[in-house]
């Protein structure tokens, strides 16, 4: 059986929204957004504007983004992207040029609960090290990527 295909809903140039948005696939924005927004892929493109509380898997951003997200994957800061004021996320990716003006919390890979990004990484125990020897590296071999 073929794999299913993903919905694309299309916020175009012309045209301004305003409320609450549940996106089951992908969302592109060209226009403007405001407002509340869950969902799974959100890609604004150059000269979309986006302000919006947002909880979502991955987000794109190509044009102006600001709010108060959460994303639960990766965040990608294009090169013609903007991103202002609180972001959470598992992975955040900024190209050269995007600009990020705001504070970022990371989510914890594992339980997915928040954690702050300037939590000193070399304090997590090496499980794979004997008698709990700490990792110069920041990383815990033992764990699943």
């Amino acid at each position: 059986m073929p794999p299913k295909k993903e919905s694309v809903s299309i916020i175009d140039k012309d045209c301004q929204v305003d409320g609450t948005l549940n996106v089951k696939g992908k969302l592109i924005v060209a226009g403007s957004l405001k407002g509340t927004l869950t969902g799974n892929t959100i890609i604004t493109v150059k000269g979309g504007r986006v302000n919006v509380q947002a909880k979502v898997r991955e987000m794109i951003i190509g044009g102006e983004c600001q709010g108060d997200i959460t994303v639960y994957e990766t965040v990608r800061i294009m090169n013609t992207g903007v991103f202002s004021g609180k972001m959470t996320c598992k992975n955040l990716a900024l190209e050269e040029g995007g600009k990020l003006d705001g504070r970022v919390t990371l989510l914890d890979s594992i339980e997915g609960a928040p954690r702050k990004a300037t939590a000193p990484a070399a304090k997590r125990v090496n499980r794979a090290s004997p008698k709990g020897k700490r990792n110069t590296a920041g990383t815990d071999s033992s764990r699943p990527d």
